[in-house]
């Protein structure tokens, strides 16, 4: 747990007796003693590892779909823009990558969005030297450049603070949380809906028993669809989510690779929530942009060549070697492991 100092440092940022669930996720995460500008979260010895530091073959797949896009529907000057890089390892799979296609770099205006200084400086070390005279590093994506871009993100949306709301016998209420001064600790309530704007919205979910919501995340979103929509490109994000009902919330939090409450470790852990995608191609649609793709992972990950990418490998690697090989497609694309869970999304305007 948290030192009383500390907890207390982000209830003084609130100053108020309850606030709004997602107030408190982006306090957990954003706020200068939040868990995204504070700590290392990426890699075995940290809170979690993500599909490119798995293995090479991910990243791989990522690069030839995205070269093939530029080549095939831009082949000009571009955008190229990575959300939250992390370490920087799929960004340097696409540079090995794009040696194949070497006008892809040569083209591009790279820009790196990322909040954690200390994973900049691992992403300097970790990438190539003369790639890194093209980069840009941003917090915030900047949409001034008309240039066509292409927009790629790997478990970055999953990160945005979520609303729950529960509906009890035609009511509404919403999930709130308080601190209890005397056990130095957070807990939730619920709080009845009176806002009528919020009601209203509410409205076509009366049928669900619970809903959850990042407006935060879709309001980001359709700022890319905007853009893409105004000055050509694509987007391809790749996430754990659902296009379902769910039956149950989907807010986590993981702490040295398992899962806890979102009221422990505050600011030393990673809260997320599993991706709405229904809500993102809507949006997407609403601003006449195309589906290209809405897959599973294992299905995106089969398709452009992932087993065929499997077996060439496999051909020049002792046993040893083939036995983490297959371990590591196994993780990717295995239905009771990342393959289902993990949707991949991408819409254009090319």
């Amino acid at each position: 747990m948290l030192s009383k100092r500390k907890i207390n440092k982000i209830k003084i940022l609130n100053n108020k007796k309850k606030f709004r669930l997602d107030k408190f996720i982006e306090l957990a995460l954003f706020s200068s003693n939040g868990y995204y500008l504070r700590k290392k979260p990426i890699g075995k010895k940290y809170d979690f590892v993500t599909s490119p530091e798995i293995s090479q073959m991910f990243g791989e797949i990522i690069s030839v779909y995205l070269l093939y896009h530029w080549k095939d529907k831009i082949n000009s000057k571009f955008n190229l823009i990575e959300l939250g890089p992390g370490n920087g390892t799929l960004f340097k799979d696409i540079e090995r990558t794009a040696q194949i296609l070497p006008d892809f770099f040569a083209n591009a205006d790279v820009n790196l969005i990322e909040i954690n200084e200390e994973l900049r400086e691992i992403q300097k070390k970790n990438l190539n030297y003369f790639t890194q005279s093209k980069i840009r590093w941003s917090k915030v994506l900047n949409f001034k450049s008309k240039l066509p871009s292409i927009i790629y993100s790997n478990e970055f949306f999953d990160c945005f603070p979520v609303r729950q709301f529960f509906n009890d016998n035609s009511h509404w209420f919403e999930r709130y949380v308080k601190f209890n001064e005397k056990e130095n600790k957070y807990y939730s309530i619920n709080k009845p809906v009176i806002s009528k704007k919020v009601l209203v919205d509410l409205r076509k979910y009366k049928k669900q028993k619970i809903y959850e919501v990042s407006y935060s995340r879709n309001k980001y979103f359709e700022q890319i669809c905007k853009y893409l929509r105004k000055n050509r490109g694509m987007c391809i994000l790749i996430d754990y989510g659902y296009n379902v009902k769910i039956k149950n919330f989907t807010l986590q939090a993981i702490y040295n690779h398992k899962k806890t409450s979102i009221f422990e470790n505050i600011g030393q852990q990673d809260i997320s929530s599993h991706v709405n995608f229904n809500e993102l191609i809507e949006i997407a649609k609403q601003n006449k942009l195309k589906i290209d793709e809405f897959i599973s992972q294992r299905e995106f990950l089969i398709k452009y060549g992932i087993l065929e990418r499997k077996k060439k490998l496999l051909s020049k690697n002792s046993n040893l070697k083939k036995n983490l090989i297959n371990e590591e497609v196994d993780r990717l694309i295995n239905i009771d492991r990342m393959g289902k869970l993990f949707k991949c999304l991408v819409v254009s305007n090319l």
